[in-house]
């Protein structure tokens, strides 16, 4: 992972969003302002040509005055032409004259008392606003004019309000694009200053993210190849720090999963080797014929059959785990009595005990039938795996308490030893398959008991537990719903 990918990816999606927002507020900034004070320049421009109007309409002034009170500015143009469009005062240009002829395409809309307003270059070519207002003189006011209608009509139309020319005033617009320019000028600047910052941010941003990011990829790489003694410690935000526990996690998860897979290959290479070492070695006897009588032949006959069973029982195991966990194995499930699935596999188990003088002691502590649902012969295996590892894990002349009882609808069933028990630090191992605790018996399991167990518990909805203590023994438990009669009512 390149950092100044990274980096570069940083900067230029920062510096995007920044360019981008920016951009859009200087749009709505110098759009918004431009037209607010456009629309003010042309309302005050409005107001003063209508002021000259009234003077003129009110005769307070001839064409000949000069208009001081209302001259808003040096370059503002004023002109005031007559009803047919001939100038008859201007004031601030010598290009428009008293005779000439101006606004005649405005006269369609003063004619209707209206107010006019263009955009133009007449002021030395520069953005100019012309707004023109119509002069208008009454005689009387609307209210006389309305009661003359109702006394005399000929007398009314001779009084009525009378157009008697028009007053343009042209004035230039570089106010507007200086403050346009200007604010154009300070968003440039911005504009530097965001994408100095935004480079600053990235940067530190692409080292805050970056960093851990390698760390975590080569972390990764270094598990790819099998490496998985590399840990991260991060300084970083909770969300990235998290990845890097869950890469510790996932490195040593599989380093244990390596460690039990090459202890499994020496283990199952060991217990293959051993049988097949006998197979061969005992079929050698016999075809070569060194078999000095009947009785030892028959004594090797037997002892390739043991071993024959013993690797046969060790593929089954593996087959059936794999089917177990795959789902390919089908529960049947069934109601039984635990009570005599118990007893039964005491029994069958026995004569194993027995060889280190062992017993069994089954208490049913509900003293009923422990009817219950399940697969039988599945739950028949669980049992028998559990006390194989009690006996095995027990000392000689030990004790083995098998405990069930009913309890919310449940049956549960508790096999415990008082062997050697099992370190605090194996406990959260021992239903992976191949783990065995004590290497110098592994001869004598293939690791894979507990594995089963777990994994046909686990496909009938329940669970199992286990609670050790190191020279005291070990106790697994685990349940299956009970089952109920229903009575027909």
């Amino acid at each position: 992972m390149n950092r100044n990918k990274i980096a570069v990816k940083l900067w230029i999606g920062i510096i995007s969003l920044t360019i981008a927002i920016l951009f859009l507020s200087m749009i709505f900034q110098t759009r918004f302002l431009y037209v607010f004070y456009l629309n003010m320049e042309i309302r005050q421009a409005e107001k003063d040509a209508n002021k000259i109007a009234n003077y003129i309409a009110n005769s307070q002034y001839n064409f000949n005055a000069p208009y001081n009170e209302v001259i808003r500015r040096v370059n503002d143009i004023i002109i005031v032409t007559d009803n047919d469009t001939r100038i008859e005062y201007a004031r601030g240009t010598d290009e428009y004259k008293r005779g000439n002829i101006f606004g005649t395409d405005f006269m369609k809309k003063i004619s209707k008392s209206e107010f006019v307003h263009e955009r133009n270059f007449m002021i030395r070519n520069m953005d100019t606003l012309l707004v023109g207002v119509p002069i208008i003189k009454r005689g009387v006011s609307e209210k006389n004019i309305k009661q003359m209608l109702n006394d005399d009509p000929l007398v009314a139309q001779n009084t009525k309000p009378e157009l008697i020319g028009a007053v343009y005033i042209a004035t230039p617009l570089e106010k507007l694009e200086t403050t346009n320019n200007a604010i154009k000028l300070q968003f440039l600047y911005v504009f530097i200053g965001a994408i100095f910052l935004a480079s600053l941010l990235s940067l530190l941003l692409s080292q805050s993210f970056s960093k851990p990011l390698i760390l975590i990829n080569n972390a990764a790489k270094e598990i790819a190849k099998g490496n998985y003694n590399n840990t991260i410690n991060l300084k970083s935000s909770d969300e990235i720090k998290d990845l890097g526990e869950t890469i510790n996690n996932l490195s040593g998860q599989l380093s244990r999963v390596e460690k039990i897979r090459r202890e499994f290959i020496a283990n199952v290479s060991h217990e293959i080797r051993t049988p097949l070492s006998y197979l061969q070695g005992y079929t050698e006897i016999l075809l070569d014929g060194l078999a000095e009588s009947k009785e030892e032949e028959q004594k090797y006959l037997n002892i390739i059959m043991e071993e024959s069973i013993r690797l046969k029982l060790m593929v089954n195991e593996i087959l059936q785990l794999s089917q177990i966990e795959e789902g390919f194995a089908p529960i049947n499930i069934n109601s039984f009595s635990m009570d005599a699935l118990i007893k039964r596999t005491i029994d069958k188990v026995y004569s194993y005990a027995a060889k280190r003088n062992i017993s069994i002691k089954f208490n049913n502590i509900s003293d009923d039938l422990l009817l219950c649902l399940g697969d039988e012969s599945r739950i028949k295996q669980v049992v028998i795996n559990l006390l194989h590892n009690a006996i095995k894990h027990s000392y000689n002349y030990g004790n083995i308490l098998i405990n069930s009882y009913v309890q919310s609808d449940k049956i549960y069933i508790c096999i415990r030893d008082f062997g050697e028990g099992i370190p605090q630090e194996d406990l959260n191992f021992i239903f992976d398959r191949f783990y065995t605790i004590n290497k110098a018996k592994s001869e004598e399991s293939s690791g894979l008991g507990l594995a089963i167990v777990k994994s046909i518990i686990n496909s009938h909805g329940s669970e199992v537990t286990v609670n050790s203590v190191v020279g005291e023994g070990t106790e697994f438990c685990f349940w299956l719903p009970a089952y109920i009669e229903r009575s027909d009512e």
